[in-house]
């Protein structure tokens, strides 16, 4: 009776040092993140900081600073922070008649403004505290050859509360980037040269110090988060944290597609990997189902607190969800055991055959849907793809992004910016290691497991214990007519190796980890994302630092067992070779990027937003180029009757009504266009007009594309600017911009006539 005590008491003080090993690990891990997350959000507030002098601007000049989308969104979070009470400025948003004038637009619906609504609803919670000397301070700021202006500084300032949580993201995006990479590298040093290769290629990963309020800003450090409970989900073979974990992965996920549209398209490719992961029998089909009851809950969600956008609704996420849940609840179980080449031939055909049904029928059901609904919010964004693969096939609308240099193929400059701090060769080796590890497991796969069942046979015969050792062979290996030790490797291997197939055995025996094959299946995702347009390469050099931390997981190099300690020793030589150039482009891109110094001044659009804010009636609607007209909207609070939002089929129309302007029609046909948008001035940019490019991207070039009929006519932007035109009337212009007054024609002098 003494002996159990003395026993479990061992057991205790050998598991107590583990036990305080991991915990210290966790907390190390734990407090590096956080370090880097300070470290990112202050970086990135202090390059946004150098960049436009922001401290030290007058709010007019913060707003104007946010051009095109990102002063829209900021609109709308000026609307709530300055309306009294909250609730007037919630109303307003949903009955918005400032953004497509003269019709009312619900926000909630329409555009994905949730970032500005919470961090409004915080600002006038904490308002109270905030309006006070300890958390804002005013100064006077000399503008030589302009009057001076009064700036504030603290948060306290509405501007610099609202760019807070942007910057507090951008931390949290960078220690998202060291979880994943310490998680699949299972090494805190593969964490730390993930984030290095995150600020070594700073530029190319991120835009949140130049484009701070950008939709990806908000929703691409939860996307890296939820990536990161992923792959512990995936790593987690007991399921022993699978509510936690999903409780976590629905929260990121309806967040994320509250906070950005493009949210959507990156669901999509998971769940396509996931589902993939699934036909090769890397994951089994309640991990699928696991994986899939989160994104149910977390689209539903997202879908009511957008209040049944149309775009989320109608999207391919969707219909592939709809379609991959049918196959998981109905037809899982359809699959063929393989025990020979043909049913290997056959397994493999029909996993292909399922992966284009899923696909097929996702396409089948997005345009029942939209059929349905009568939507085609999403239509540009197929237009453009298509255009990529077909020269010849060109739009207004896919011209306006194509000549953007955002929307363009990813230029090879990039790629080689990304060669010379080493990221790309590092991931390349990395996944060459993987590949190779995983392939050399599977062939030793074999002998280990002969090698364990003599042992455990030996083992048996020394206890003299009476066991069925052909029964344990039988179940570990398939191997039978076992009755001696001494005939495993001549006699019984011989025979099953004439029975079975070598191919066979080898596809079956390959194990893959499911956690690292999702991080490098997203990554080749990313990089043709990023390929066919520039701008989602922030999403492309951020899996690219993620995966290039597995090159420091020793346990890829042990491919070769008799020469492993060999391999160890070199171990450190070799990283410090790949280390070099990183260190040094890291510490040249800090410099470079800390060096610069800038202002930001437009002295010009602030002469148009002061002449309308002074010369115009509160309701008089404006029509021009829809950068301006987000800061007309902005900081005049004018109707427009166009805006930056592309992701709706009416908002494109509007646009592409508005910019005839910069065609090759008459001056009736715009004053007709303008007249059904009941706008009550016309803005014209100079340098839109009279501007060149070397891409032959001047509105001018892409109108005589979309209307080669009208070539032989004159540039209506021009006739307006030299001439005297009816319907137009010129009321203010300065070097850049001229804004005219459209005749309103409802209204006219009729004289009274005399019967005589």
């Amino acid at each position: 009776m003494k002996e159990t005590p003395t026993e479990e008491k061992t057991v205790e003080v050998k598991a107590a040092p583990r036990s305080k090993k991991r915990v210290g690990r966790f907390v190390v891990i734990i407090l590096l993140a956080v370090t880097l997350a300070f470290f990112h959000y202050y970086y990135s507030w202090t390059l946004f900081e150098n960049d436009r002098n922001f401290s030290y601007l007058s709010e007019l000049e913060r707003e104007m600073s946010l051009r095109t989308e990102m002063g829209f969104y900021y609109s709308y979070y000026k609307t709530l922070s300055q309306d009294y009470p909250f609730t007037v400025g919630v109303s307003r948003i949903m009955y918005d008649n400032l953004v497509e004038h003269p019709k009312e637009v619900n926000a909630f619906s329409r555009f994905n403004i949730h970032p500005e609504v919470i961090i409004g609803a915080l600002y006038r919670y904490f308002e109270p505290w905030l309006n006070t000397t300890a958390h804002m301070e005013c100064h006077i700021v000399s503008r030589p050859g302009y009057e001076p202006v009064e700036s504030c500084v603290g948060l306290g300032v509405p501007s610099l509360f609202y760019l807070q949580p942007v910057w507090a993201l951008a931390g949290v995006a960078a220690a998202a980037v060291f979880l994943h990479a310490t998680l699949i590298s299972e090494s805190i040093i593969g964490g730390l040269l993930a984030v290095s290769q995150l600020f070594a290629n700073h530029s190319e990963a991120t835009r949140v110090h130049w484009a701070p309020n950008e939709r990806e800003n908000f929703a691409w450090p939860l996307l890296l988060m939820q990536a990161v409970l992923v792959s512990i989900q995936l790593r987690d073979k007991g399921r022993q944290t699978t509510l936690q974990i999903q409780l976590g992965v629905f929260f990121l996920n309806w967040l994320s597609l509250l906070f950005w549209q493009f949210t959507q398209f990156i669901f999509f490719t998971q769940t396509f990997i996931f589902f993939i992961m699934e036909q090769l029998y890397i994951i089994d089909n309640k991990s699928l189902c696991v994986f899939l009851h989160a994104h149910f809950c977390g689209l539903h969600t997202a879908v009511l607190l957008l209040q049944g956008n149309d775009m989320l609704k109608t999207s391919l996420y969707t219909s592939f969800f709809i379609s991959v849940s049918v196959y998981s609840l109905l037809l899982s179980n359809l699959r063929v055991k393989v025990e020979n080449r043909v049913d290997l031939f056959v397994e493999a055909w029909l996993v292909f055959l399922r992966v284009f049904i899923a696909l097929f029928a996702s396409l089948y059901v997005k345009k029942i849907i939209s059929d349905f609904m009568g939507a085609e919010e999403d239509s540009h964004i197929w237009d453009l793809l298509f255009s990529k693969f077909n020269s010849d096939y060109s739009n207004f609308h896919t011209m306006l992004y194509t000549c953007s240099e955002v929307y363009d193929f990813l230029p090879l400059k990039t790629v080689l910016k990304l060669c010379k701090t080493n990221l790309i060769p590092m991931v390349l080796f990395s996944v060459s290691l993987v590949v190779n590890y995983w392939i050399q497991n599977a062939y030793r796969r074999e002998k280990e497991i002969v090698e364990e069942v003599k042992k455990e046979m030996q083992d048996d015969e020394d206890s003299g214990i009476e066991n069925n050792a052909d029964t344990k062979l039988r179940n570990r290996k398939g191997l039978k007519n076992i009755k001696d030790l001494d005939v495993i490797d001549s006699e019984v291997i011989d025979n099953r190796e004439e029975t079975k197939d070598e191919f066979v055995e080898f596809v079956k025996r390959l194990k893959v980890e499911p956690d690292v094959f999702y991080c490098v299946a997203q990554l080749v995702v990313y990089g043709v994302m990023a390929t066919l347009v520039m701008r989602l390469k922030l999403l492309f050099v951020t899996q690219l630092c993620i995966v290039s931390a597995l090159l420091v997981n020793t346990k890829y190099f042990n491919v070769l067992p008799k020469a492993k300690k060999r391999l160890v020793k070199m171990l450190p030589a070799l990283w410090a070779v790949l280390a070099a150039p990183l260190l040094y482009a890291l510490f040249n891109n800090i410099s470079h990027e800390l060096s610069y110094e800038g202002e930001f001044s437009d002295p010009q659009l602030e002469e148009l937003i002061l002449w309308v804010r002074n010369n115009t009636v509160s309701g008089a609607a404006f029509a021009g180029s829809m950068p301006v007209m987000a800061a007309i909207m902005l900081s005049a609070r004018r109707p427009i009757v166009n805006h930056p939002h592309y992701e709706h089929l009416e908002a494109r129309q509007r646009a592409y009504a508005v910019y005839k302007a910069y065609g090759r029609f008459t001056s009736q046909e715009l004053y007709q266009e303008l007249s059904q948008l009941r706008a009550s001035y016309l803005v014209m940019e100079r340098h839109y007009c009279y501007g060149r490019s070397s891409l032959n991207c001047t509105y001018e070039s892409i109108w005589d594309k979309e209307r080669p009929d009208l070539s032989d006519r004159p540039s209506l932007c021009r006739v307006l600017d030299t001439t005297r035109v009816d319907h137009f009337y010129p009321v203010f212009k300065n070097h850049r911009y001229t804004v005219f007054r459209v005749h309103d024609m409802s209204v006219q002098y009729m004289p009274r006539s005399f019967d005589t």
